[in-house]
């Protein structure tokens, strides 16, 4: 609980911060976009927020029971080790999340903020909620310490935030080698050459080694396609399954749920796959 207080008012000093320096540098604040992300996330969160952490409880709980060893949390080798495994596994989680469409359908969610702001950092699908904490039952079956998974989930979803800000710059060298703010909006821009790019969690270390990391050279293009409406949290917050399941029943087949996803990109006319984020 305390830990879930820390990220609430953390997240919200943040914003208010951000909100701030657009106002002095004169940056236009799209206010039915922000405030349409939190709605979409104060759903996410009411609808899947228990869950997710039923689902995490449950699983680290009894993968935890199944190990008769446990690395000592008082070791800085073992947070060390777990951010390097959780970089690794979150790269491939993430890049999977754009490359299956039963995935794509939940994760799009987040990618339809036609603007980069901290707020958007919230704008995620109650679906993830349930999915995504089995990605992490790694942890336990290798012997971290369950104690360590509420103190770096909050560290890691306060770093997200600040990654979805556009009064951070370039940051030079740290851009090469950290999923920095400009590294993000290039996660998140539909512009050709930044589909499908930098999808590591804290590093670009896999994004350079996989072939899959681009600089920030020109400014991203953000919202990804033209299937949302964009101005009511409820089916903002269904995604793509809407779409999804008609496909299906169409084709009398779960095919298309594995599928790579091919989206219209908002107002082009024409067949695209997803940004990244």
């Amino acid at each position: 609980m305390v830990w879930y207080v820390v990220l609430v008012v953390s997240g919200v000093v943040m914003f208010v911060a951000e909100a701030g320096v657009r106002r002095r540098r004169r940056m236009p604040i799209d206010l039915r976009e922000a405030g349409l992300s939190v709605r979409v996330g104060v759903l996410a969160y009411a609808s899947a927020g228990v869950g997710q952490w039923m689902v995490a409880g449950a699983t680290f709980w009894a993968a935890d029971q199944l190990i008769p060893w446990q690395l000592p949390i008082g070791n800085p080798l073992t947070w060390v080790g777990y951010l390097v495994l959780d970089d690794f596994i979150g790269y491939w989680s993430h890049r999977a999340n754009h490359r299956f469409r039963f995935l794509w359908s939940a994760h799009l969610v987040h990618h339809s903020a036609q603007d980069m702001t901290m707020a958007n950092a919230t704008r995620l699908s109650p679906a993830e909620g349930f999915y995504q904490p089995i990605t992490n039952v790694w942890a336990p079956l290798l012997g971290f310490p369950v104690a360590m998974y509420a103190p770096l989930t909050v560290m890691s979803l306060l770093v997200l935030e600040c990654q979805h800000t556009r009064v951070i710059g370039r940051l030079g060298a740290l851009d090469r080698v950290f999923n920095t703010p400009s590294n993000h909006r290039v996660h998140h821009g539909r512009n050709p050459q930044y589909l499908d790019r930098n999808f590591g969690s804290w590093t670009m270390v896999w994004d350079h080694l996989f072939g899959t990391y681009a600089a920030e050279v020109e400014d991203p293009e953000f919202g990804v396609t033209d299937d949302l409406d964009t101005s009511r949290a409820v089916r903002t917050a269904l995604g793509g399954y809407p779409e999804l399941l008609a496909d299906i029943r169409r084709a009398h087949s779960l095919r298309p749920a594995v599928a790579r996803p091919v989206l219209h990109l908002r107002g082009s006319g024409r067949a695209a796959s997803p940004a990244a984020s």
